[in-house]
């Protein structure tokens, strides 16, 4: 069989590619010349108009199917492409993972998180720290006490 881009640049296909579109052309211009006539002239426009729309409708009933098999073919492709494609190895090939990395660790403010995190700690550390104290004052206050016999329920 032979190859269709070459078969369009045959001169026997140019030849009738032109002579269609002379006679086109001429057929135009004769119906054209047709319409301006006064008695069959109106009768021409109203057919021209009517088969206008007749085709406009069929156009536009047969676009939705259209769409759709579109749709559905479009989709089928897509699904048989990703079936075929190992997306990891894809992405290894064409994504700078250390680049990526580096943009991600530079967008988070580890020194703000690390404030956060231990301010919390920080203040629960501080607070056991001085409950532990007010405890061992206690207990030396009460080992003092009793060292010099003191009443502790008079304090």
């Amino acid at each position: 069989m032979a190859d269709p881009a070459e078969l369009l640049k045959h001169p026997a296909v140019s030849l009738a590619a032109g002579a269609a579109a002379v006679a086109t052309s001429g057929a135009v211009s004769a119906y054209r010349v047709c319409e301006r006539l006064p008695v069959l002239g109106p009768q021409l426009q109203r057919g021209r108009t009517e088969l206008t729309h007749f085709g406009e409708q069929v156009v536009a009933r047969g676009v939705d199917p259209v769409k759709k098999l579109v749709t559905v073919v479009a989709v089928a492709l897509v699904e048989r492409v990703l079936d075929e494609l190992d997306l990891t190895d894809l992405v290894r090939q064409r994504v700078d993972l250390t680049a990526l990395a580096n943009e991600v660790i530079d967008g988070v403010d580890l020194p703000a998180i690390i404030r956060e995190s231990t301010g919390t700690v920080t203040a629960e550390v501080m607070t056991d720290v001085r409950t532990q104290g007010e405890r061992a004052d206690d207990a030396v206050s009460g080992f003092v006490d009793r060292l010099l016999g003191r009443d502790r329920e008079l304090r």
